[in-house]
């Protein structure tokens, strides 16, 4: 069924208009002012679709969405993936979606759903799939995502998916990218030259700029090398492996992490059951009794013997006051750096073996010396700052090397 609908000029399309100026904004046909761009033919990327006011002045329309889906591609022939975790008022709900799919099907507003019909219908077209804003996936949740777009774009020439975030940038630039990488065979430079002509207009933005997403894309770089068969065995090899961090290595740190009034700290975080937030696995305090120094260079050696189960931590540095006359000037002091790395690759780095079989870590610790450790070394400049953007705060330490082993 083709259904054409024809809009009139509104004040809100002038207002969505100006709000999508740095993007590469597609130019339909239908009267509907949408931000969404085509990166390929059958790879949409828009920012969030709302249903309420006030974001609805100036934010894509669910329903505007849906009508373009269906009159450019075809009723059943798309699939949203949302990658924003975050909710706010204006968002949308599962059943508003099915509601407005209903309505363009049927013309009438007032359907009802039963959860069972619901579930069934959802998953034509949505995959709620999100994690933290300005942040990588989990390595195992990017490989699944792709996959399951590659499915869904295989199930007509004509198919189509539309990935979402909040702005269409970080998120689902790393998941675009990852999709070109692996089912186009396009390399990492070119996969994110694509995504970035694709979604911005010249000279505006730079596409995927956030140091731990981009090191997330190396990461799967290095899954690509290895051939399709064994994929799957690193993948569940990735799942089952264990490490024991030792210790955390800052060189030259800040004069300020031992002043008085200060408390300062390193964080060892993973994604929380519903990747919303982070949790806590262990905290590791900053003092000046660790500070240890030779001719050449200074550096404080924290020892925070720690077992890890999973591959995926995010490490986060911080001041706090212990000082109420100066909490009003806290933000003098603050610090916002962080990062996100994958053990089980920077595991593989780190042991230097070229063969392509070499990917169990089980095999790895065998076939060498037991005590063998492995380090990341990175430095404060390569940190993420707050907000996906550069701003880290106060400088804690001119770099930082974690070193751990591996458990049978």
């Amino acid at each position: 069924m083709t259904i054409r609908i024809h809009y009139q000029a509104k004040p809100t399309n002038l207002l969505k208009s100006i709000y999508a100026t740095p993007l590469n904004v597609h130019k339909n046909k239908s009267g509907l002012t949408l931000d969404l761009s085509y990166i390929t033919d059958q790879i949409i990327v828009c920012s969030y679709p709302v249903t309420r006011y006030p974001k609805l002045m100036y934010r894509n329309s669910l329903e505007d969405l849906v009508t373009f889906l269906n009159t450019q591609h075809g009723p059943k022939n798309w699939k949203i993936y949302n990658f924003k975790i975050e909710r706010g008022r204006s968002d949308y709900q599962d059943e508003e979606l099915m509601h407005v799919v209903r309505a363009q099907e049927t013309r009438y507003l007032s359907c009802d759903f039963d959860d069972s019909t619901l579930t069934a219908e959802l998953g034509q077209f949505l995959n709620r799939v999100g994690w933290m804003d300005h942040s990588p996936p989990p390595f195992l949740l990017l490989q699944n995502i792709i996959d399951d777009i590659h499915c869904q774009l295989l199930k007509s020439g004509s198919s189509v998916v539309v990935l979402h975030c909040k702005m269409g940038k970080g998120r689902s630039g790393t998941i675009c990218i990852a999709y070109l990488m692996k089912y186009l065979e396009s390399p990492l430079s070119e996969s994110r030259d694509t995504f970035m002509n694709g979604r911005f207009k010249p000279g505006v933005s730079r596409g995927v700029t956030i140091f731990s997403q981009l090191r997330c894309l190396r990461y799967h770089e290095m899954f690509l090398y290895y051939e399709p068969d064994l994929r799957p065995d690193i993948l569940y090899q990735m799942s089952k492996s264990k490490f024991k961090v030792h210790t955390i290595q800052l060189k030259d740190p800040s004069n300020i992490l031992f002043s008085r009034p200060c408390s300062a700290c390193i964080r060892i975080q993973t994604y929380n059951e519903f990747r919303d937030s982070v949790a806590d696995l262990t905290t590791l305090k900053i003092e000046e009794g660790l500070l240890s120094q030779s001719d050449n260079d200074k550096t404080i050696t924290i020892h925070s013997p720690l077992e890890l189960y999973i591959s995926d931590i995010r490490l986060e540095f911080s001041i706090s006051t212990r000082s109420p006359a100066i909490i009003n000037n806290f933000t003098t002091l603050a610090s916002y750096a962080h990062c996100w790395l994958n053990l089980y690759w920077e595991t593989l780095k780190c042991s230097r073996i070229d063969s392509k079989h070499h990917y169990m870590l089980s095999k790895l610790l065998c076939e060498q010396d037991n005590g063998q450790n492995f380090d990341f070394v990175i430095k404060w400049n390569e940190l993420d700052g707050t907000g996906g953007t550069s701003n880290r705060g106060l400088k804690l330490f001119e770099s930082l090397k974690m070193r751990w082993s591996l458990i049978l």
